[in-house]
């Protein structure tokens, strides 16, 4: 199965599909991320989006015969997740689907691991996989019982899938494994022996991620058999909604569909019925709007039984729309320049500290004008995280400060942290120089950053380990880490609501500025 034929018919997110020849047609459904996302919300505008119902509705109405995957963590994040250890997320994917066009009739064909689907523990996420009815698949994954790939029979096609899973603060006693490039050749041997028509690298792993490279690309880039063979490589992990990309001249159509089943993924494969070649596939981003798609009745009532009806009470209001992303002139975002100055001012109380960050990544989603809920709250900061304070020398802190300012085509320049606010930065882009960051100043209450002082920050306490977008702390030394158990960002951010008489209002100053 030559992918040369394949790129011939791929025009970005565009499927030229060939006239006059025979040929069969499936769908693939494709979700990452969903972090315990069940319900439908509200957004900006007063509509409903998201949530299974809307998918349900979705996918009964598909005419194609599909299979649907997900590219891990479906396990926790939200409230209802957490508190059944992820149980329903299992019970909601093998309820999806029910329809005859769905290879299985019912459910979820496979699924692989994200770094938060073991944030119960080990033992637990072992015992609620135990439910589920799909293939949990993974060829880089240890401590845990899993498949490196199976073929499925959609549609009379066969698709081989095979799993990749991402490491991370979640994980406690399995372990993620660097698949080296022979491992990789060897499993894509044994898949080539089934002589699949369509071949999907499933993988907890993204091309967009601004906090990291992607920990596979390499890998099948150095593989032939890989390169050569994979067609599809769905993706997660970075939240990055609609993605579709082919990976230079050799390389899969990679594709990631977003989080939080805000939306799905449905691709199309098209396989010429004479020769078994894959003819084009057409990847779509599907937003689930409910006044578009509709719910299904069946999994509204079930959906309805399992809510947290606690999280409906109302502590507070939001006079102006918050986004997760900086919306205006500063490069750090509004509601992490909220927590950093509350990091600041909590841990001040009990110790000596000089400066605080807090990540964009670490908050959930945009929060809407209007009533400010349980469940706002539970969704912003779904995690039992925790603050924790650590050393860290001036040399250092400037490198991630550098670091961690990108430039994006959807958002502007950003920084990945926003800091307390007794930290300046100006800084500039280096035109031309593969955009590389100039520090022009970085003081901490009016005075420049030592390279030779030590500072104690706070942070959350993954961040000084180097996971995600820790990733410029890698190799801090001599951290004399202590982590603050007795408080978590939720927490925080109800003392913040107390103390601005119930009401939810960020900072308006800037503190990360480029130079003009």
């Amino acid at each position: 199965m030559p992918l040369r034929q394949l790129k011939k018919f791929i025009l970005f997110f565009v499927l030229l599909l060939p006239t006059g020849l025979p040929a069969k047609q499936i769908a693939i459904y494709h979700t990452s991320d969903i972090h315990g996302y069940y319900f439908a919300r509200e957004n900006a505008q007063g509509g409903r989006y998201g949530g299974f119902a809307a998918l349900e509705s979705l996918l009964k109405k598909e005419t194609l015969p599909f299979i649907l995957l997900d590219s891990g963590d479906f396990s926790s994040g939200n409230k209802e997740a957490n508190d059944s250890d992820g149980k329903y997320s299992i019970d909601l994917m093998n309820a999806a689907g029910n329809t005859p066009k769905n290879f299985r009739k019912r459910g979820y064909a496979a699924l692989t691991i994200g770094n938060h689907d073991s944030d119960f523990g080990d033992e637990k996420l072992s015992k609620m996989l135990k439910f589920f009815d799909g293939d949990v698949l993974s060829i880089n994954i240890e401590g845990l019982k899993v498949k490196p790939y199976k073929i499925y029979k959609v549609g009379g096609i066969n698709v081989a899938v095979i799993g990749f899973s991402l490491d991370g603060p979640g994980m406690t006693g399995m372990r993620v494994v660097k698949t080296d490039e022979n491992k990789l050749k060897t499993v894509m041997k044994n898949v080539l022996k089934h002589k699949p028509q369509v071949v999907i690298l499933l993988a907890h792993d993204s091309i967009g991620d601004s906090r990291k490279p992607s920990n596979v690309l390499d890998t099948i880039a150095a593989v032939p058999l890989a390169k050569n063979n994979i067609d599809l490589f769905l993706g997660g992990h970075a939240h990055i909604e609609n993605i579709s990309r082919i990976l230079g001249p050799e390389g899969p159509l990679f594709v990631e569909d977003g989080s939080m089943l805000e939306g799905v993924g449905r691709i199309i494969i098209d396989v010429d019925d004479i020769t078994g070649k894959t003819n084009g596939i057409q990847a779509q981003y599907i937003k689930l709007d409910v006044s578009k798609v509709g719910e299904d009745a069946g999994t509204k009532a079930f959906l309805d039984e399992i809510e947290d009806k606690t999280l409906t009470e109302v502590f507070g209001n939001v006079p102006e729309r918050i986004t997760k992303y900086p919306s205006g002139k500063d490069g750090s975002a509004e509601m992490s320049k909220l927590m950093a100055d509350e990091f600041y001012r909590y841990l001040s109380e009990k110790e000596k500290l000089d400066l605080a960050a807090f990540s964009i990544p670490s908050v959930r989603r945009d929060i809407e004008v209007g009533d400010l809920t349980g469940r706002d709250i539970s969704e912003l900061f779904p995690y039992k995280e925790y603050p924790a304070s650590f050393d860290i020398n001036g040399g250092h802190l400037k490198k991630v400060i550098k670091e961690s300012i990108k430039r994006d085509k959807r958002y502007g320049d950003y920084s990945l942290f926003s800091y307390s606010k007794n930290v300046k930065i100006l800084y500039k882009f280096n035109e031309g120089k593969d955009d590389t960051v100039e520090l022009l100043s970085a003081t901490i209450n009016g005075v420049e950053i030592d390279d030779k002082k030590i500072y104690r920050m706070a942070a959350l306490s993954h961040i000084p380990e180097g996971f995600f977008e820790g990733a410029p702390f890698v190799g801090l030394k001599n951290k004399n880490k202590k982590i603050y158990e007795d408080i978590t960002p939720a927490a925080l951010l109800f003392n913040i609501v107390k103390a601005s008489n119930y009401r939810l209002v960020v900072p308006n100053d800037l503190r990360i500025v480029i130079e003009e």
